[in-house]
């Protein structure tokens, strides 16, 4: 990436209020930001962008963030995106499944933006990372409210 290139960052949520605020918010930080409000949206642009990191709903109206994310992990060249889930549920199940399923990172709403500009920067970091790091070495998903 050359220096004068924005990081890109896929929003995939189908509340699009909450999508556009958190498009500003990122755009604000300095990244390029495009949002989608649906699975077949998200895999659509994913087949067609290579994004740096992708902010993930679980609960789509049309495909399962889960069977989204398992989808980007089976294919070899999308294994290295950083996966932040970005979900309403709390429960113990949905936070293993997504770690089973490849997320990086889980995150509960509601959100604020410091946070999550801050969970951003990290799964960059962590990308940034990643061609040193055997995919054996893995961390777990980090599991945060905010």
């Amino acid at each position: 990436m050359s220096p004068e290139a924005k990081p890109r960052i896929l929003v995939v949520d189908d509340n699009q209020d909450l999508a556009s605020v958190m498009r500003v918010v990122l755009a604000q930080a300095g990244f390029d930001v495009h949002a989608v409000f649906s699975g077949q949206e998200a895999l659509d642009w994913l087949a067609q962008n290579t994004p740096d990191v992708l902010i993930l709903d679980l609960m789509l109206p049309d495909i399962s963030g889960f069977t989204i994310l398992r989808q980007l992990r089976a294919s070899d060249s999308a294994s290295p995106l950083p996966v932040i889930v970005l979900t309403a549920r709390k429960d113990p199940e949905t936070r293993a499944e997504s770690q089973s399923a490849g997320a990086d990172t889980f995150i509960t709403k509601p959100i604020n933006s410091k946070a999550l500009v801050e969970h951003v920067q990290k799964a960059l970091a962590l990308r940034a990372e990643a061609p040193r790091a055997p995919q054996a070495n893995r961390q777990p998903p980090a599991q945060h409210g905010a």
